[in-house]
């Protein structure tokens, strides 16, 4: 039988983080988003339209992208939180068992 552990604590950091990531990853692309909006009176017409049908792509890739990550990030959760559930039933059993 191999030993395995959960490190709740790195679970917990890893959350954060990926939240974090998360929010990091709209922020930066809503700046990106007003700046190059920004100089977008100043682009010819064709280009102008181009950018506004790769727009529709990337604004599709990147909501795609941020729910991956928050899917990723509620998995994590829920692992976490059936492990914590696990290990205090696992306690419990073992108490009654023992006669505690």
């Amino acid at each position: 039988m191999s030993d395995f552990t959960f490190d709740f604590n790195q679970a917990d950091a890893t959350l954060y983080d990926m939240n974090k990531i998360n929010g990091d990853i709209k922020s930066t692309l809503h700046r990106m988003e007003i700046a190059v909006e920004k100089s977008l009176e100043q682009w010819t017409g064709e280009a102008r339209e181009q950018y506004k049908i790769s727009k529709k792509v990337w604004n599709a890739k990147a909501t795609e992208m941020t729910a991956h990550l928050e899917a990723a990030r509620v998995a994590l959760l829920q692992i976490s939180d059936n492990y914590g559930s696990n290990e205090q039933l696992a306690a419990k059993i073992w108490n009654d068992i023992r006669g505690g």
